[in-house]
């Protein structure tokens, strides 16, 4: 339950202790019918001015008094509470979550993170710039408020290892499942029950340690993924291969423009399909060269020959500058 319900809870319940209390005062201490309590109470709650029924007695006197002074401690709780709602962001921020879960069941081929932290928050990035939707679950209310806040990413605060959390991220119309949580044991129960959930979803996991690799494949890992090697191995080549990495950077956009894409044979034009690599004259009409081909279920055939078909459940490999990418989608790509 978040504060500024509780926070609305409370006040409902002091409004509620504040007319009971009223009622029952008046009748019990000035003797009047629970109809008559209850105008005397109204008006006194309100301050409208209307004539009392009849002069209060001095303990009806201290009665008023001290009820006075408690709902002014009432309604200046509620004041401050509905300005903290309204000027903090509160009440946009719980109309930004209603809003967020109604777009979230609507997401179709989307990707599941679970996790913001380092890792996370790179793989977003990288989904962001790629175009591919995806739902965050973050169990770290903080994370969760300052995502909403942004009204960019599509999140849920919860623990990724239950149901009812990857059901509310509509892991019913979802393709992918990134687990990036610090600790295998709380991958593996993610896995688990993501594929108890939908068994042909694609579960990519981070692996903290090399002996928990098994577990994660036997809970139904497809690809397990150490940050930590990678990016020692990363440093190392740095110096061993620095051209090679260079390269790389280059193909990743950081340097140069360069990027790598995959497309598969269903998004190409029917004009297209069928046809050779030659006959599709790729890098003359766009600057982009095809650098791979393969079967989906099949291994990987690097700078194909010109006469290579377009072929039924095949992907390929487009290496050029951005605008080349660009240009290839427009020629190519439905």
């Amino acid at each position: 339950m978040s504060k500024g319900f509780q926070k609305m809870i409370i006040s409902l319940s002091l409004i509620t202790l504040s007319i009971i209390s009223g009622v029952l005062g008046f009748s019990l201490i000035e003797g009047y019918a629970v109809l008559d309590s209850f105008y005397m109470t109204a008006i006194t709650l309100s301050t409208v001015g209307y004539k009392v029924l009849r002069p209060l007695s001095d303990a009806g006197k201290v009665f008023v008094s001290v009820y006075i002074l408690f709902n002014v401690g009432i309604f200046a709780y509620i004041v401050a509470y509905l300005a903290s709602y309204v000027f903090e962001g509160e009440l946009k921020r719980e109309f930004n979550k209603y809003f967020n879960i109604k777009e979230i069941m609507k997401l179709k081929n989307h990707v599941i993170v679970c996790g913001y932290g380092r890792n996370g928050r790179r793989a977003c990035q990288e989904l962001t710039k790629q175009g591919t939707p995806f739902v965050v679950i973050e169990h770290n209310k903080a994370i969760i408020d300052e995502l909403i806040d942004t009204d960019k990413v599509s999140v849920i605060l919860g623990d990724a290892s239950h149901e009812e959390v990857l059901e509310k991220a509509n892991i019913k119309n979802a393709t992918h499942v990134i687990s990036t949580l610090p600790e295998d044991a709380q991958n593996v129960f993610i896995a688990l029950t993501a594929k108890e959930l939908r068994p042909d979803i694609v579960v990519i996991s981070r692996l903290n340690s090399q002996h928990a690799e098994k577990k994660l494949k036997k809970a139904g890992v497809d690809q397990v993924v150490m940050p930590d090697t990678l990016g020692g191995r990363h440093m190392a080549q740095l110096i061993t291969k620095p051209y090679i990495i260079k390269f790389i950077n280059m193909l990743d956009g950081i340097e140069g423009g360069f990027e790598l894409d995959e497309f598969y044979y269903e998004q190409f034009k029917d004009t297209y399909k069928g046809k050779t690599i030659k006959e599709l004259q790729v890098r003359e009409q766009t600057g982009a060269n095809i650098m791979a081909v393969g079967k989906r279920a099949g291994g990987l055939q690097i700078n194909p020959a010109p006469d290579t078909v377009l072929k039924k459940d095949w992907y390929f490999i487009v290496v050029g500058r951005k605008l080349s990418i660009t240009h290839f989608k427009e020629v190519y790509i439905t």
